[in-house]
């Protein structure tokens, strides 16, 4: 029975931990996700894993880096507007930024080939 109750916890352990998959980042990473996203003139922020979350377009204004706190990780931040015009300032999970790549959205984490699970697939990048 213990066995069963531990197993159950972990599953759902797994199942939740899917959020923050790629926010806590090295600096090798920081930089290369903010090269990168210095060239996209727009980005889709969207938690596909997150219950009631939609999909939000950013005009990016500004993109860069800091170390946290304790200075072992570095976060990306993203500075622009949405649609309605609101600036937005948002620290990134870069499982769940997407990127236009041809005729599709693509997570940023996926394009730089780091390892995350954006929870969808590719989909239509609408203009």
């Amino acid at each position: 029975m213990k066995k069963t109750i531990l197993l159950f916890v972990l599953l759902c352990t797994a199942f939740f931990s899917k959020a923050d998959q790629l926010s806590a980042l090295t600096q090798a990473q920081a930089e290369k996700a903010v090269g990168y996203l210095k060239k996209e003139a727009v980005v889709v922020l969207w938690c596909s894993c997150c219950d009631n979350e939609t999909p939000k377009k950013v005009t990016v204004n500004e993109v860069f880096y800091k170390k946290d706190s304790e200075g072992k990780y570095y976060s990306v931040i993203l500075k622009g507007r949405d649609e309605s015009g609101k600036e937005v300032e948002e620290y990134l999970d870069l499982a769940y930024v997407f990127v236009k790549k041809g005729k599709k959205a693509k997570s940023l984490g996926k394009v730089l080939k780091f390892e995350c699970d954006p929870c969808t697939k590719p989909f239509d990048w609408s203009a």
